[in-house]
């Protein structure tokens, strides 16, 4: 069996970036990498150069473990030869003779070298015809055989797996995720995750018209496997008591104000944990409250960013990211809030909601509530408590 001594790892917006930005963050990758595999304990040495990050291991399981960090686009598993076409054509037909597949192709490149992809393609692809007595096949071979030549070395490879993409976590500031034990929210502070963001997670306890604690930790706890080695504070704040204030003078609009009173808390908590912005679940027209003139009417005045990532998906595409995440299972019995009327209010009139907040004193509430905030620092494969009353 042919030896593999690196994985190829390739990432995308990075490479557009200008320099400095592109070191930047290259290195911001590379340190996420590299904790992913030592906490897996996968030895290795690292490498960054020529539009690549090159991880120098024998170990099977990088590709996989790499693959899930943020910011990478594929991994390779593969093998180191010179750039010679000798030695090219012969690492080739090790791992034609490995498959034996009855069709191949070469798939060169190369870059600062003087081989040629026609040389690489025609000498290499002869010597595995030859060897496997295998035809070739350019539109849909069986197996292909990837050959990146360089000046002073060759890749040769038969893998490329798929990355989760985006940009490297931390490479952008920190959010403020509400997240409400339900399907979407721990999805939509994945794919804030993804764009580079590291996360705070806040839940709003509304017992006794919903209980969803267990689930929002768990959740969170399933992030910060993904977070190579940010740790991700949990937030919980009680609510209950401006729930009911709000459903006992505006019964139809309570979903509305409710979030309302939401949005006031997390912008004083977004303020107290250095984020940037508030972070929501939510999919456009997917339940009676998330229509345009309702969040238009939620987020009026509120003076701080609310990022929707998940806005234009449909509840199958959020599903199947909630699987890819690790979420689903954990979310999908989660009930729902019993305070939410029989019939909400789906066309929320901004200067109405406006008045509403005014009379029920939606600002004072918030801010007393936010003194009873709890604090809980999740990291990976241990949870680290620490209980916060803020004055």
């Amino acid at each position: 069996m042919i030896s593999l001594d690196v994985v190829l790892v390739r990432y995308g917006e990075i490479t557009l970036k200008d320099s400095w930005t592109r070191q930047d963050w290259e290195r911001i990758l590379a340190g996420n990498i590299a904790f992913s595999l030592h906490r897996a304990g996968v030895e290795h040495k690292m490498e960054r150069g020529e539009g690549r990050i090159f991880v120098h291991t024998s170990d099977t399981r990088a590709c996989e473990i790499v693959a899930r960090v943020f910011g990478v686009v594929s991994t390779s598993p593969a093998r180191t030869v010179a750039s010679d076409l000798e030695e090219i054509s012969r690492a080739a037909v090790e791992l034609g003779c490995q498959a034996k597949p009855a069709t191949f192709a070469i798939r060169p490149r190369r870059s600062g070298t003087s081989i040629s992809s026609e040389q690489i393609g025609r000498i290499a692809g002869e010597a595995v015809r030859i060897a496997t007595g295998s035809c070739v096949d350019l539109d849909e071979p069986e197996l292909e055989i990837f050959v990146e030549a360089r000046k002073n070395r060759t890749f040769i490879f038969t893998e490329v797996i798929k990355g989760v993409g985006g940009l490297p976590l931390g490479s952008q500031g920190k959010m403020l995720v509400l997240i409400s034990g339900g399907i979407d929210s721990p999805v939509a502070a994945w794919m804030m995750m993804k764009r580079g963001c590291p996360v705070t997670l806040l839940h709003f306890d509304s017992r006794p018209y919903a209980d969803a604690i267990d689930q929002s930790m768990k959740c969170a706890e399933v992030l910060a496997d993904w977070t190579a080695g940010r740790k991700i504070d949990f937030i919980t704040i009680p609510i209950s008591r401006g729930i009911e204030k709000i459903a006992s003078h505006y019964p139809k609009a309570t979903c509305v104000l409710c979030r309302r009173l939401m949005y006031r808390i997390a912008s004083e908590v977004m303020e107290r944990q250095g984020c940037l912005g508030i972070v929501t679940g939510y999919s456009m027209g997917q339940v009676a409250s998330q229509t345009a003139d309702n969040i238009l009417a939620e987020q009026a005045a509120i003076g701080v960013p609310v990022f929707h990532p998940l806005i234009s998906l449909d509840k199958t595409e959020i599903v199947d990211l909630a699987r890819k995440v690790g979420t689903y299972e954990i979310t999908e019995k989660t009930k729902t809030c019993t305070a939410v009327p029989s019939k909400p209010m789906t066309r929320a009139k901004k200067d109405e909601i406006l008045r509403a907040e005014e009379v029920l004193g939606l600002k004072e509430i918030a801010r007393a509530l936010v003194k009873e905030m709890k604090v809980t620092r999740i990291k990976y494969q241990d949870i680290e408590v620490q209980h916060e009353v803020l004055e």
